[in-house]
């Protein structure tokens, strides 16, 4: 029961921080932040410039660009998948329709071969 509970809230807040952190808005905001500490004090070597950009740039800044283009491609792939659910249900109605119309013409040149006068008799 408990342990329900907490993976509930759990995939709550994944799904809550995953659309916040996937928004374009997060980016701005974090690099905003990544970049306001270097008017009061840039790094002053190479280690610590190597330090800054991997630790804010890549970590912070390439978090919600990632998130946000994973978004949309899965907009997009959800778009598609609904595209071909719909496709595959017109494909169905049209073989029952050609299933029916089969049948009704099997029936009518069946019903033409047992009237007609040349008609096979055993």
């Amino acid at each position: 029961m408990i342990k329900q509970k907490i993976n509930q809230f759990n995939d709550w807040l994944a799904e809550r921080m995953s659309l916040v952190l996937s928004m374009m808005i997060t980016f701005w905001i974090i690099l905003f932040l990544v970049i306001l500490p270097l008017f009061y004090g840039a790094p002053t070597s190479v280690v610590l410039w190597a330090q800054y950009a991997s630790c804010t740039i890549f970590q912070a800044i390439a978090l919600p660009v990632l998130g946000y283009t994973s978004k949309k491609a899965s907009d997009k792939s959800d778009k598609m998948l609904e595209e071909m659910y719909k496709m595959t249900q017109k494909i169905e109605q049209l073989v029952e329709i050609i299933e029916a119309r089969e049948e009704v013409i099997e029936g009518e040149v069946e019903e033409i071969l047992n009237t007609s006068s040349w008609a096979i008799k055993d």
